[in-house]
């Protein structure tokens, strides 16, 4: 009788083992089930990504109903602008500084020694070192006066900050309280930040550094690619919003 209890309970395990396996296979189906979905989501997204990138491709579907599809379009059916954020939509009134100056470079003999366009921080205008300073110095040459002037008076409406940066050539400075370039360029930027002060702009609104000889536009290999190399910037930067955290919370105000 022993005997026969002993083999009795020695196949209790199977009832156990077959419950574990149940078990494991009902966790195998819903894994799969789960896995299954995430394919289909996976299909369905490169379907809409190959139709996006297809021409004639017929409207592309979005996986998540939740993301408009109404596409970049104004109610008039006209493409709306992409806005990045911290990027101007459009130009703003510091184009208006390069309209200017650009038609006043135009009735001179400037042409050459002053530069405008815009980029992505604003209106930059590129002054020779020919036109504003003597050779390897910081000291502003008479020429350079009317045309900072000019510049100065178009400012004077704004309320955009100004950068103001010096650059050099490779050339060692003549001028013997300059050591190397770095302090050259940005003492040539702190003259021109000076005498912009002076003429009335307020000094908060300027923004002054030296980049020295390592911003180059051309390879300092020839006489015309260093005196291009050597020059000074100034920056009419974009008025955007700005994100300022209080204590009552974050909250955006335009940059003053």
């Amino acid at each position: 009788m022993s005997h026969g209890g002993g083999e009795g309970g020695g196949d209790r395990w199977l009832v156990s083992y077959a419950d574990f396996i149940t078990l494991l296979m009902v966790l195998f189906v819903v894994l799969y089930s789960m896995g299954q979905v995430d394919v289909e989501k996976y299909k369905q997204l490169a379907d809409s990504l190959r139709a996006a990138f297809t021409l004639g491709g017929g409207p592309v579907k979005v996986v998540d109903s939740q993301i408009s599809q109404g596409g970049g379009r104004n109610p008039d059916g006209v493409p709306n602008p992409i806005v990045v954020p911290g990027i101007p939509d459009k130009p703003p009134v510091s184009e208006e500084v390069a309209g200017n100056l650009a038609s006043m470079l135009s009735k001179s003999n400037l042409g050459t020694a002053v530069s405008v366009q815009t980029n992505i921080d604003g209106v930059l205008i590129s002054l020779s070192e020919k036109l504003l300073f003597d050779t390897g110095t910081a000291y502003l040459q008479e020429e350079a006066y009317p045309v900072l002037d000019t510049i100065i008076e178009m400012l004077k409406p704004t309320q955009n900050q100004i950068k103001i940066m010096g650059h050099t050539d490779n050339s060692t400075p003549t001028d013997p309280r300059y050591g190397n370039n770095w302090e050259l360029s940005t003492a040539r930027a702190i003259v021109i930040a000076n005498y912009m002060i002076e003429a009335g702009l307020e000094p908060e609104r300027l923004i002054v550094s030296g980049r020295g000889e390592y911003e180059p536009i051309f390879p300092n290999d020839t006489p015309e690619h260093r005196a291009m190399n050597s020059r000074a910037d100034i920056i009419v930067v974009y008025n955007v919003e700005k994100n300022v955290v209080s204590p009552g919370g974050s909250k955006l105000l335009p940059t003053q």
